[in-house]
């Protein structure tokens, strides 16, 4: 990896527009989704800890606040952390896990396959991946602009 005084934060946020571009286009393998959605998670709540290290920008104290404002960042949160460690109990915020997946192959379509993500939090309530893919990332863009770092 790169030495940090030859990268910015905006490496790891321009990573993170990569991935969501990635998991909300169409696919031909759940396998592939699986993946692109679990990189997508690390990338999302990466992105604070690049932000907090920039010293250019000096917004580490301020970038926590915002990020802890966000239940879907909470959420990606515990999910990334749940990828690396294969669980998230050292750090639990919602007690987020998928706990199903769907997947519906189209025969003859543009879009081959829908896959669906099922999260459950600790306190039982669902959502999907997709919706916290994009909850996630406008949170971001809503953080960022009030930061000054997005226009």
């Amino acid at each position: 990896m790169l030495d940090p005084s030859l990268t910015t934060w905006r490496a790891q946020y321009d990573r993170l527009v990569r991935s969501r571009d990635r998991v909300l286009a169409p696919y031909k393998s759940s396998v592939e989704y699986g993946d692109d959605l679990q990189h997508y998670f690390q990338d999302c709540w990466h992105l604070k800890e690049w932000i907090k290290n920039d010293k250019l920008i000096g917004v580490g104290k301020a970038i926590e606040r915002e990020v802890k404002a966000h239940k879907a960042l909470e959420v990606i949160a515990d999910l990334a952390n749940a990828a690396k460690h294969l669980n998230h109990k050292k750090h639990e915020r919602h007690d987020a896990y998928v706990t199903s997946t769907n997947v519906t192959v189209h025969l003859g379509q543009d879009k081959p396959i829908d896959v669906v993500y099922v999260i459950t939090l600790g306190d039982g309530a669902t959502l999907s991946a997709q919706d916290l893919v994009r909850d996630g990332f406008l949170a971001w863009e809503g953080i960022l602009t009030k930061l000054g770092l997005l226009p």
